[in-house]
Formats: structure tokens, C-alpha cells, sequence
């Protein structure tokens, strides 16, 4: 008999304090609610795991995050930014590969908007890739339709955390900046992306169950949960990481709730855990994105430290068979 707060979380029929004792859920209740996501993964999607492919363009960043070692105050760290004529090489060695999306990321630096704006149509036509996803952070709306117009129908834009305060105190930044930005998105067209981070300093419990209740009212295509991973050369270096259970039953609990989104099983669960993206595939995850940026690059990429673990096609295709899984590469 299935357990009654996972029932109501299945029908849409949960309340806060429900959601709070599911992230708290261990033992035979984590069980059950890891397999009542299988099997709503299973029931809109099968046996499907959508393979990305990401370059990381830039490590600028004009926000000073306390999380991210790409914050613009941090001068230990060597900036790069690619070409368009490097972003298109990299964008056709992935189609070889059969590989469907396109993922291009970098740091907040609008230095980038023109980079992207010259590739877009490029890859778009010559490459006919139709699936491409941006995440480039916050941008007017006007540049948000500009990237649209030239071939991006996606974008990838995190609110890290519900919690107003906490969000001000850790990127010091308006929480509803965020958050129109993402309304400008949808209003637009994009298929959306958000997102949290579990386990930042200060971060509660009812908090993340807050975060659960904003992705629902958000309504979006895709939705990430992720570790937080203290990084070399930030405020936070000395806290300890996010705890991976929590982190592993916020997606299991997005799965069952939202049910036909895209779900990633991020890298940060493999950085904490060896064999964790098996283990995010196993709590309702569909998605894998593997690094395709160019190695003299991805070291300087420090979102997950500097021993973060890149995720290779090679791994992406074992993690995904053994989770027993199929993926979609052509």
C-alpha cells in the first residue's frame, strides 16, 4: 500500500509540512518515494534519457556570488572567453556524435551576448541543430527575444533558493530580479529551466520545501536540484557540502509532483559520491549533460571546484545503462 503523503504528493494534493517530512524521508519511506518516481519517469518518458552536450564559454562573472568560484572577486582565477568560430567547432562535434541538445553556458558576462548572437544562427542553419539551450544568467528582455529570434528555444536560469533573505545575503541581488527574469523567459517562449541548491549555509528544511512549492507555481519545462559544493576562493570554502539524500529526495519529489519535466542527474552528486548520478537516474533524474568544453578551458570553469568531475560521454553511457536506461543519441 502506497504510503499516504506520497498518495497526496502523487494526486497534487500535498501541503508544506508533508513536503518537509518527504526531504527529511529515509529508510523504507525514501525507498517508496524513489520508486513512486521510477515509476512516474517511467509512465511519461520510459526508458528515455536525454543526453546534453555543454560548452562553457566563459568564466566571467559580473556577480560576486559567496558559492561560486568564478565570482568576479576572486583575481586568483584565469579568465577565459571562447570565439564564435570556437563555440561552432565544438557545437559540430557534438551533432557528429548524435547528440540532439546543444547546451551553451557561461558566466554572467554580457560580453558573451555578441559572441552568441554571431553563433546561434550559424549552428542553427548549418548544423540544424533545433535544440538549444542557453544559460547565460540574467539579461533584459529585450536581449532574452534577441537570443530567441536568432535560434535558442531554451534557457536555463536557476533561483538557487525560495528564501528572499537568504538569496540577497549569498548573491547580492534582488530575489525578483530572478524571478522576472524567468517570467520574461516564458513570456517569450523559451522552454524554461530552474532550479535550487540544497544544503546552503543557513538554508532550512522548510525552506527547500518552499523552493519545491516555487518550481510548481513557476510551471517550467525543466527543473535541477544540486548539491551545494563549497568552492576554493569564496566565502563559503569552509562549509560543509549539501547533504545528499536531501538533494536526492527534492528531485524525487519534483518527479512525482511535476511529473513531464526534465529533470538532470547533476555532476555535483557525482563530485560528493562516486556512482551519485546512478543514484539521481534512481530517484526519477532523465537527463545527463556531458562536457564538450575544450580542456584547456574546463579547468578554469569553477563552479564545482577545482576538482570537480567533468562528465564525460564515455561515463554519461555507462551511468546510463546502469541505471537501465536508454539514451537518445541518434
Amino acid at each position: 500500500m502506497t504510503n499516504k503523503i506520497i498518495e497526496n504528493l502523487k494526486f497534487g494534493k500535498i501541503n508544506k509540512s508533508e513536503i518537509v517530512q518527504l526531504l527529511k524521508a529515509r529508510g523504507s519511506l525514501q525507498k517508496e518515494l524513489f520508486e513512486q518516481a521510477k515509476q512516474t519517469r517511467q509512465e511519461f518518458f520510459g526508458n528515455k534519457v536525454f543526453v546534453r552536450g555543454v560548452i562553457e564559454i566563459s568564466n566571467y562573472c559580473r556577480k560576486n556570488c559567496d558559492y561560486c568560484a568564478i565570482r568576479y572577486s576572486n583575481k586568483k582565477l584565469e579568465r577565459y572567453r571562447l570565439t564564435p568560430e570556437e563555440i561552432f567547432s565544438v557545437a559540430k562535434q557534438i551533432n557528429a556524435l548524435g547528440i540532439q541538445t546543444l547546451f551553451i553556458q557561461s558566466g554572467e558576462d554580457p560580453n558573451t551576448d555578441k559572441i552568441v548572437e554571431e553563433v546561434l544562427p550559424k549552428i542553427k542553419q548549418e548544423l540544424k541543430i533545433n535544440n538549444i539551450i542557453l544559460c547565460l544568467g540574467n539579461r533584459s528582455k529585450e536581449q532574452y527575444k534577441k537570443f530567441k529570434e536568432l535560434g535558442a528555444n531554451a534557457y536555463i536560469l536557476k533561483f538557487e533558493t525560495s528564501d528572499s533573505i537568504l538569496f540577497q545575503k549569498i548573491r547580492h541581488e534582488p530575489l525578483e530580479q530572478r524571478l522576472q527574469c524567468l517570467k520574461w523567459l516564458k513570456e517569450l517562449g523559451f522552454e524554461v529551466g530552474t532550479g535550487n541548491i540544497t544544503g546552503l549555509p543557513e538554508q532550512t528544511i522548510e525552506s527547500i520545501a518552499e523552493d519545491v512549492l516555487l518550481a510548481k507555481k513557476l510551471n517550467t519545462e525543466f527543473v535541477s536540484t544540486a548539491p551545494f559544493v563549497p568552492n576554493e576562493n569564496t566565502p563559503l570554502k569552509k562549509e560543509p557540502h549539501g547533504d545528499f539524500d536531501l538533494t536526492l529526495n527534492t528531485l524525487a519529489i519534483w518527479r512525482i509532483m511535476l511529473k513531464n519535466v526534465l529533470i538532470p542527474t547533476v555532476s555535483a552528486l557525482e563530485k560528493i559520491k562516486k556512482g551519485g548520478q546512478i543514484l539521481g537516474f534512481n530517484a526519477g533524474a532523465n537527463v545527463i549533460t556531458v562536457n564538450f568544453t575544450p580542456s584547456q578551458y574546463r579547468k578554469k570553469y569553477l563552479i564545482y571546484s577545482k576538482k570537480r568531475f567533468v562528465v564525460t560521454l564515455n561515463h554519461a553511457l555507462k551511468t546510463i545503462k546502469s541505471a537501465g536506461l536508454s539514451p537518445d543519441i541518434e
